[in-house]
């Protein structure tokens, strides 16, 4: 599980100003675990299905802020309906 966040923080951002302040926020962790852990690791309700959508877009953003690539992997968790999210920096291009 990430050092970083407790994923219940994911469920308080609701409308679109709380969004986009937990999203920048967000892209700022993620960026962060990247840098000094090497992956960002989360767990993610599968309702509503934006939230999915905006922690992929806020993982793209972390990347491009770090210069870097990164492959956003998941695996549903069925005892608790919930999404393992893993965050780790992509392959340089050959």
């Amino acid at each position: 599980m990430n050092p970083w966040a407790h994923h219940d923080r994911f469920s308080a951002i609701n409308d679109a100003a709380m969004r986009q302040v937990g999203a920048e926020d967000l892209i700022v962790e993620i960026a962060a675990a990247l840098s000094v852990a090497g992956e960002y690791v989360a767990r993610l309700d599968l309702r509503p299905t934006q939230r999915i959508v905006d922690f992929n877009w806020a993982a793209r953003q972390a990347a491009r802020r770090l210069g870097i690539t990164v492959d956003v992997t998941s695996q549903l968790m069925k005892a608790d309906d919930q999404l393992q999210v893993w965050v780790r920096p992509g392959r340089p291009p050959s």
